[in-house]
Parts: structure tokens; C-alpha cells; sequence
């Protein structure tokens, strides 16, 4: 525990899960990234979480909250805080020295280079706080995201743009049985469809571990993971995975096969989807990110006939140890990137 005359305190991994979670749904951005059990899935893949408070003397008022995991690669620690750091801004001078205290997990743990990814909105207010952090040359993920929110089922219809609305009408007249699948079968529902996708379109993409992820989300209240599965003649033909935390759902991964095109089936499974929330009383459905360069035009085209508000994120930047060690992570991403 550390203090100063500012009169914060900044706190590392001290709550459990249920108080980390609690203490996460203070902030208006909470997101699943930024959840215990996410940190315990990264946990699970050689990462070590570190979860950072900064309050008020008493403990009661946060001003920032923040989960990043450190992984020790070629000799040096590398770190990533997805969904964060988050803050409350009502007191500059209070989100400001929350923000170094953050800024000296770097030093304090040697790490080589911090890269986060905020969901705070990217408007004035916030970027005062989130200037003075280095801009990466190489991003791993798009600012841009499209948040959907729920409506009942034909005010959904009427909202979304007439080409969408005429794929959902040709994707339910193809009677499409829909199953939610949940724990184990989350994963297994998911996977099979997923690898045929990637051999019939030729993709190698990663991906989590479905079932141990909804193995830890699923022992916490209102929290799940689920993956929507649509079938006809019993084989599979389109799914999607996705988590809820609080009164927030978030998209993950979706997959179809080129039978599930032909009939219209991710218009079908977000319609499904939408009704499914719906009777879970969630509020908004994050429907993840959109290019900003137009790479996939494809993916954009079908998000964005739903017609759900996009936002723009402060989104990623570095706290590095030194330049030189920016500057080689951000070569190291680039080759990566390039392979």
C-alpha cells in the first residue's frame, strides 16, 4: 500500500473476486476484459495478472481501476491492460496523480514495455488524461467499435438498414434450429464450426479457451458465456461466442460455413441473439471492432447494418521503460504482423 499527499491510495491484486468485480462496475466502461475472470483465463495461458485500485484514504471513492497481465518473453516482461485503465475524471488533479501511480507499475515491476487499450470514449474531457501516454506505431486492435442496444424484437427490424432486415426475413423462412450452449458445449459447439470455416476460407486465427472461460465466468452471479449455434438437418451452420457481464454483452468470435451463407445465417443469429438478450435484461450488446482502414470491409458492412451507435475509444498506448524498449516491441508486433 502506497501513499501520498494527494491522499490516494493505490492498492495491487487485494480484492477477491467478487470485490474486484463489484469495485469494476463502479466505472461507466466496465467491461469483460477487465473482469477477474478474465485475468484468470490469461492466468491459465502463462500470463500473470496484477489488479491495481487507486482510491480515496478510506477505500470508497475509486478513481481508477485497472487489470493488466505480465508474461516474461525472450528475457524481458511484457504486459498488456485490454479495457483499461479506467478513471473517474470529476477531479483532474486526483485522475491525474492516479494515472502516474499507474504509469510507476512499470518501473516497479521492470517492465519493458505496458501496452493498454482503454474503453474510455475518445472525446475532450478524456483525452486530457491519455495525451501525454506514447501513441504505438503498431496497434494490435481498432478504436472503433459498434455498441447495440436492446429494443424489442420488431422495433429491431425496423431499425436496422432494409437490406439486413430482408437477410433476417430469407434466414428465418430457412427454419434454422437455434440452441444456446453453455459451460463445456460452449466451446465444443463453437470449435467444430470454427475449424471448418478456417479450411474452407483458409484462416489461421486465435482463439481463447471457450469452455474454461465460461467454466470461470459461470461461477460468478448474472455472468456467462455463450455460444449461439444455428443448425440445419442437424449440421451445424453459423455460431457466434458471446460473454455477458453485468448488463453488458460482449461479442467475441463468430464463424459460418459456406452452407450457411446460402442461407443467410449470421443475419438469423444476431436477430436470435438480440431476442436472446433481450430476456436476459441486458442493456447493450458490443458488437467489437470495425476497421479503420477499410481492412475488413466485409466485416464492417455486416455490423454496421444494425444500426448501432459507433464509438470511438481513447484505445491503445504504450508505457514503456525506455524508448529503445518501445520501439523494439513495436518492431517485434510489426514483424508479427507481417508473418
Amino acid at each position: 500500500m502506497t501513499k501520498d499527499n494527494t491522499a490516494q491510495v493505490l492498492n495491487k491484486n487485494s480484492l477477491n473476486n467478487t470485490q474486484w468485480n463489484q469495485a469494476l462496475l463502479q466505472f461507466q466502461e466496465y467491461n469483460i476484459f477487465q473482469s477477474y475472470e478474465w485475468g484468470e483465463l490469461k492466468k491459465s495461458e502463462g500470463w500473470e495478472p496484477l489488479r491495481i485500485i487507486v482510491s480515496d484514504n478510506d477505500c470508497k471513492k475509486l478513481t481508477l481501476i485497472a487489470q493488466i497481465v505480465m508474461k516474461k518473453v525472450l528475457g524481458i516482461y511484457i504486459a498488456w491492460c485490454p479495457g483499461g485503465p479506467l478513471i473517474t475524471t470529476e477531479n483532474k488533479d486526483k485522475a491525474d496523480s492516479a494515472l502516474k501511480k499507474f504509469k510507476d507499475i512499470v518501473t516497479e515491476y521492470n517492465l519493458a514495455n505496458l501496452r493498454c487499450k482503454t474503453f474510455m470514449e475518445d472525446n475532450d474531457i478524456n483525452n486530457k488524461f491519455f495525451i501525454k501516454f506514447t501513441k504505438p506505431s503498431n496497434t494490435l486492435t481498432s478504436r472503433r467499435t459498434n455498441i447495440i442496444k436492446m429494443m424489442p424484437s420488431h422495433d429491431f427490424l425496423s431499425h436496422i438498414r432494409k437490406k439486413h432486415r430482408y437477410y433476417i426475413k430469407q434466414s428465418l423462412k430457412n427454419n434454422i434450429d437455434w440452441q444456446i450452449r453453455e459451460n463445456d458445449e460452449a466451446g465444443l459447439a463453437f470449435y467444430s464450426i470454427y475449424e471448418q470455416m478456417q479450411k474452407e476460407k483458409n484462416l489461421n486465427l486465435p482463439i481463447i479457451d471457450v469452455s474454461l472461460f465460461a467454466k470461470l465466468l459461470n461461477s460468478s452471479d448474472n455472468n456467462r458465456i455463450i455460444t449461439l449455434a444455428g443448425y440445419k438437418d442437424h449440421e451445424c451452420v453459423a455460431a457466434c461466442v458471446v460473454s455477458i457481464f453485468h448488463r453488458k454483452a460482449f461479442y467475441h468470435y463468430a464463424a459460418s460455413t459456406n452452407r450457411g451463407g446460402d442461407l443467410n445465417a449470421s443475419y438469423g443469429m444476431i436477430f436470435e441473439l438480440m431476442n436472446y438478450l433481450n430476456s436476459l435484461d441486458i442493456d447493450i450488446l458490443d458488437f467489437g471492432g470495425l476497421s479503420e482502414d477499410q481492412s475488413s470491409a466485409g466485416v464492417d458492412f455486416f455490423k454496421e447494418g444494425f444500426n448501432g451507435e459507433e464509438i470511438k475509444r481513447v484505445g491503445e498506448f504504450d508505457i514503456a521503460k525506455s524508448i529503445l524498449h518501445n520501439y523494439i516491441f513495436n518492431k517485434a508486433l510489426d514483424f508479427k504482423k507481417k508473418r
